[in-house]
């Protein structure tokens, strides 16, 4: 592990390649994928964009690969845009929502995320859903869902410490 964090170190203060490691590997139980020869800027690359919501907040197909963190003290509703292949998009509560919730919800109202989300050790199915909503004065901060379209439909992971923390519906 400490190669590994060396070789990043050196690579972020230097514009030279590195290839230390010769192959993936799981060190203290943590699986680390070498990418051999990659430069400074190539791992820059690497880093997700983000944003902090504290209002409404209506999502474009260009900002597909940014992570939200859900900060507010009112209700927020985050729209998705219309899928597209491949686009994702992590929504994290960054302070608890009390009294009122942060919602995720489709573009139009289509009834279009599918998955799943482990809650306090139980998991709560979303089929054929158009909002997740992290629930008031039940989701703390770091509970999270992340969402990844297949062009159709929005497929749904999270997790959440409270049993009513995250829910699904259709509306």
């Amino acid at each position: 592990m400490k190669l590994v964090i060396f070789s990043l170190i050196a690579m972020l203060f230097s514009s030279a390649s590195w290839a230390t490691v010769e192959s993936d590997a799981t060190t203290e139980g943590v699986d680390v994928w070498i990418h051999k020869n990659m430069t400074a800027s190539q791992l820059a690359s690497t880093v997700r964009d983000y944003e902090v919501v504290t209002a409404v907040n209506a999502i474009t197909n260009a900002e597909c690969g940014t992570a939200y963190f859900l900060n507010s003290a009112t209700e927020l509703a985050s729209t998705l845009p219309a899928p597209v292949a491949g686009c994702s998009f992590k929504f994290i509560v960054a302070a608890a929502p009390v009294g009122t919730a942060y919602t995720v919800v489709t573009n139009g109202g289509s009834d279009l995320i599918d998955g799943s989300a482990e809650v306090n050790g139980a998991v709560v199915g979303c089929v054929d859903e158009d909002t997740i909503t992290f629930t008031a004065s039940a989701a703390i901060s770091c509970d999270w869902v992340c969402l990844i379209s297949d062009g159709t439909n929005w497929y749904v992971s999270g997790m959440a410490f409270a049993a009513t923390g995250i829910a699904c519906s259709a509306t």
